[in-house]
Parts: C-alpha cells; structure tokens; sequence
C-alpha cells in the first residue's frame, strides 16, 4: 500500500513486470560450445540476442565498445540517472518491478558502453547494500539472460560485489569478445592471481577482446615465460596484428630477444611478423614509437643470414627494404637511423635476397592449394618481375566464382585479355541471380562471393568503354548497393557519348527505383554529367 501511494504521489505509471530470467542464457550458449582446450567454438560467436539478417553489416564482436567513449549527451545522462535510481531500489529491497524496469531500459537501448562507466562510478558513490539483493540481481543479469547488454551490466556490477563465487563464469563469458574487456574489470576486481588469469583469457581469445587485454595485461608486472608469450603469440589476433605489434615489442622485449648469436624458428617468425606490422604506421602506431627500431631490424637482418630462406622470408626481407629505402621526409623514423648502419642494413638485405634464384620455388608455391603458400607465391612473383597471367587465370578457370581469383585476373590483365574476360564472366557468373534487382543489400552473406566477383569485373571495365555492357546492366540490377555504386562510376568514366540507348534507358529508370537515397543523388549527377560524390 505505501509503495502504490508514493507511486500515486511521484505519478509513476507502473510498467509490466517482465519475466527476464532465462534458463537458455548467453552463458548457456558459450559453455556449449567450449572445446576441449578451454576456448570457443565458433558456433559460440553469433549469440542468442543476434538482429541481423546475413546480408547486413555487421560489427566484429567488441567492436563497437572498442570504438565509442562515454556518451555525454543529455539523453545518456538521464538514461544513467534512471538507471542508478532502479538499481538503488534493487539493492535496498529487490523490489521485483524495479528489477524488471531496469532489465528493459538496459535491453530497449542498443549500446551501453557510452553510459556503463559512468553508471557504476554512481554505483560506487551511493554505497549501496551488496548482499542479498544487489549481488542476486547482478549474477542473474550475467548468467540466466540471453541480452548482451543485461549480460554486460550484471558482469560490471559482479566486479564491485567483491564475491568470488561468480568468477569461473565471468572467465567463461569472457572467452566471447564481446564480453572480454568487461570480464577483464571483474576479474581485476576480484581475482586471487590477477596476471595469470588475465593470461589464461588472453590466450583464449582472438579478436577485439584480445588487442584490449593484453594492452591491459602488458602494463602488468610480468615474469618472462608471459613476456616470451607476447613474442610468441600474444601479437596474433583476427583482426590485424598492427594492433599489437608495438605493445608485444616493447612489453615482450624482443629486441632483447633478437640481441643473441642465435634464434629459433619459431622466433624469428613471430619477429617477421611483429617487425611488418610495426612498418605499417596505419591502423596503429608502429616504428615511429618504438624507440628500438633500428636495433630490431639490424638484429632480424643478421639472423636472417644464418639462416635458410623461403619465400615467406623473401617477402619480409623484401619488405624491410622498400621501408629503408622511402625518404626521411616520408618516414620521419628513418631519420633517427646512422647513416652507416643504414646503408649497411640493405648492402645485406640486397645480398639476401640475390643469394638465390628464386624462380623454382615461386613457381611451386603459384601451384600450390594452401592459400597461404599460393599468396608468398603471388607476392613474390610481383617482386621478382614474374608474368602472373596464365598462374591467375587457370585458378579462376578452377572456381569461376572466387572473387579473390577475379580480382587477380582483373589485376593482371592485358589489353588482349579483355574480351576472353568477358565472354568467360558472361558465361559463369550467375547473371540471372547477380541482376535480380535492385535492393538496398550489403551483399555479405553466402552470396558474397558471387558479388564481390561482380565487384572485380564491373572496375575491370571502367578502362574499356563500351565493352562488357552487359555485365554493367547486370551491376546496375544487383540488388548489391555496393555493385550498382561501380556500375554508375564506371558508367561515369565511360562519359554518355559511349553508352548505348539500352543503358541510358536503364539509368534513368533506375533513379525511378532507387532504394539507396545516397546512390540515387549519384545517378541524378550522372545524368546531368555532374561530379560524383
């Protein structure tokens, strides 16, 4: 009676009680799909709470928390102050409606990790009750839903329970990457032995859980079977090694590493692989901010001499050079390089790589099936002056509908291959299916193969005006956005003087039908011989 008179009061309309707890919970599904090493299948990777159809983009898993901050904007700070107000009521008594409230502000709403931090630095201030209620409530959140967001909010709140009964299952939910970086806080807070178990996660996982914990990890005091790990194998991850390159360098001490008369294999192909990603100052900060840079590459350089390469070693050396060889004004690091030692570095590379004919083993890794020993191949091949054609083509002629092999015919064609190109796409590629009209689609599901082909051979065209115009109204009825994107670019390279009426006729129904409001700007421009956006 006193809470309906205070709701009658405060004019609170009450809300139904949800039913939210779940025996088939997220944590169900991940411990069903464990291996036997601990890890996850991938079966674990899309989770009960999945929204999006097969042909739409789709995040990575912890992407989206790895990208976005706190929030700031009104909207958030009032969503973070209902939120503190439900879970205030929750610890004090459990009150059933509240609970119910908070599980559906959390679900309702997208994203919590603009809001997450700032919430449970409220939860800290209020000095709320832990036990019964709070903790109840928070372990329920983490293990009997099957929403990420309730799943991400009962980990946080487990973290400042002090409880350790939840920590095998904080463990196993953080195998998923989209629970990592959470798990990591709780297991932070609440972990007897915080280095080891934050290791035994990080070599759990694979994608933007990895690269955020073992950032966390390395600033860590670490013994050196962890630091030979970084080395080893704590730069790999799914998305791109660039993102642990240096973290590994530096924490792990591989110039340390590399400073001995001699390495093992294993070794010098994890230093190969760390001193690529360091060269390529894109999606991370590479050589510029490792200040023993020009130590590490003389170092590899001079294990690299006793040692028997391959091709992979061929392509790295290879690699090094071309980075040596780019301008200070292009490559501020090399500035900080001794002229001498410089120069030295590539008399050696130089030396390497003459030190034999390599043409024998290109041409067995171009015949090869493993994908990986084909692409040294290809690499090597494009260093060393080697024609690719008829390598190319016969491995499309293999599978018509791999666009990786399209890419590569498209990429190493002549003037006289382009009509056999388009007689051979005219007469493979499923058409019919490939201009089934237009839709607003992200092309990503089973089917992307197929028009990621159509990609390749629609931007083959763009030098060939006139030429392969059917394949340019098929590009122009995909459903695939993407693939009517390149056939009006195309078509705008063309200019108009070179399209035929059943083009212009295409192009001006499409900008009827348009389902794309960006794309169908584009084509009013292209009718009026207008710039592209």
């Amino acid at each position: 009676m006193i809470d309906w008179i205070k709701k009658i009061l405060n004019n609170e309309e009450s809300k139904e009680i949800l039913e939210w707890e779940t025996d088939d919970s997220i944590l169900v599904h991940l411990k069903r799909n464990l291996n036997k090493n601990g890890s996850l299948n991938e079966t674990a990777e899309k989770l009960p709470d999945e929204k999006k159809a097969d042909d739409e983009i789709k995040f990575a898993p912890g992407l989206m928390d790895a990208m976005f901050g706190a929030d700031e904007s009104e909207e958030s700070k009032s969503r973070i102050k209902q939120l503190a107000s439900l879970i205030k009521k929750i610890a004090k008594n459990g009150d059933n409606q509240s609970q119910s409230d908070f599980y559906r502000e959390v679900t309702e709403n997208e994203s919590v990790i603009g809001i997450i931090d700032e919430f449970l630095q409220k939860l800290v201030q209020s000095s709320l009750p832990i036990e019964p209620h709070l903790y109840n409530y928070a372990n329920k959140l983490a293990t009997k839903t099957n929403n990420r967001n309730t799943v991400k909010f009962g980990i946080a709140i487990l973290g400042l329970c002090q409880n350790k009964k939840p920590i095998n299952d904080i463990k196993i939910l953080g195998l998923h990457d989209e629970f990592t970086v959470f798990s990591t806080i709780a297991i932070s807070n609440l972990s007897d032995n915080l280095v080891n178990d934050l290791w035994e996660l990080a070599k759990q996982v694979d994608g933007w859980g990895k690269i955020q914990l073992v950032d966390r990890l390395a600033e860590m005091e670490l013994n050196n079977e962890i630091r030979d790990w970084l080395v080893l194998e704590g730069y790999k991850n799914n998305i791109m090694y660039e993102y642990l390159a240096l973290t590994c360098a530096k924490n792990g001490m591989l110039n340390e590493k590399l400073n001995t008369r001699s390495i093992d294999d294993n070794l010098y192909s994890s230093a190969s692989d760390i001193i690529v990603a360091l060269m390529d100052e894109g999606p991370a900060i590479g050589m510029s901010g490792y200040d023993d840079s020009s130590e590490t590459i003389e170092n590899f350089i001079k294990h690299s001499k006793k040692r028997n390469l391959n091709i992979s070693n061929y392509i790295t050396l290879h690699k090094i050079k071309d980075y040596l060889e780019e301008s200070p004004e292009k490559n501020e690091t090399l500035k900080n390089w001794h002229q001498n030692d410089l120069s030295n570095c590539l008399i050696d590379i130089n030396e390497l790589l003459n030190s034999k004919d390599w043409t024998t083993e290109v041409q067995i890794a171009l015949k090869s099936s493993d994908n990986i020993e084909y692409w040294n191949g290809k690499q090597a091949a494009q260093k060393l002056g080697i024609d690719l054609w008829n390598t190319v083509w016969q491995k499309l002629k293999q599978n018509p509908v791999d666009s990786s092999a399209w890419y590569d015919v498209t990429e190493n064609a002549k003037e006289n291959n382009v009509e056999e190109i388009i007689d051979f796409a005219i007469k493979n590629l499923p058409l019919d299916f490939l201009g089934s009209g237009p839709k607003d689609s992200a092309g990503i599901g089973e089917d992307y193969q197929k028009y990621s082909s159509l990609d390749s051979v629609i931007t083959f065209l763009e030098k060939y005006p006139k030429k392969g115009e059917k394949l340019i109204l098929v590009g122009l009825d995909s459903p695939v956005t993407r693939n009517r994107n390149m056939a009006i670019r195309v078509l705008d390279k063309w200019k108009s003087d070179n399209w035929s009426n059943e083009i212009t006729e295409k192009v001006k129904g499409l900008k009827e039908i348009e389902p794309n409001e960006d794309t169908k700007k584009n084509i009013g421009r292209l009718i009026n011989g207008e710039e592209l956006e």
